[in-house]
């Protein structure tokens, strides 16, 4: 079974076409089943990786093992290997509209800090450089649910809108699993 493909978020093989997500614009999402994700979204986006597991065990339990005891201990050892559940980073590059300073910008970074970053679900660092006028944005979350949800909600934050109104280009914005910190 080299190319079976398992749920990223729950752990359940995916065999058949139907078990596979979509994707925001339908394409299959070949990381997520159709019970953890659709359309681009996770189901209950909220939810822990423990949370999930509880959710999973009436699944497995007696069909894959034979009791709750010990298919809790085996979800909690898999599930942390899970790209859902690997800690999150996502790195924007970008430069600050004509006219922006560095000192007024960096009052409204602390602001989005304090009164919305720190605040979010998950959080774990977040790291600000600057070399030849080009800033880098650099966030570590627990999960990649707590990114994704961090970001829909930063819409809504007043802190997060100031931030993101001084921004110019977006010069690159991408995600990555963090697989070992030294």
């Amino acid at each position: 079974m080299e190319n079976q493909k398992f749920c990223q978020r729950c752990g359940m093989p995916m065999q058949e076409p139907q078990h596979f997500a979509t994707n925001a614009d339908g394409s299959k999402n070949e990381d997520y089943c159709c019970y953890c994700y659709e359309n681009g979204a996770f189901f209950y986006p909220e939810a822990t990786m423990e949370q999930v597991i509880e959710s999973c065990l009436p699944h497995v339990v007696p069909d894959v093992w034979a009791d709750e005891a010990t298919a809790r201990a085996v979800m909690n050892e898999h599930f942390p290997t899970l790209k859902c559940w690997k800690k999150t980073g996502m790195i924007i590059s970008f430069k600050l509209k004509e006219g922006v300073s560095t000192e007024d910008f960096l009052k409204v970074s602390d602001k989005i800090q304090e009164n919305y970053l720190s605040k979010c679900k998950g959080f774990i660092n977040r790291q600000l450089m600057v070399i030849d006028g080009v800033w880098t944005d650099w966030i570590i979350w627990e999960t990649l649910p707590d990114a994704e949800n961090s970001m829909k909600k930063s819409a809504e934050n007043e802190s997060a809108k100031e931030f993101i109104s001084l921004i110019g280009e977006v010069i690159e914005q991408n995600n990555y699993t963090l697989e070992r910190s030294y």
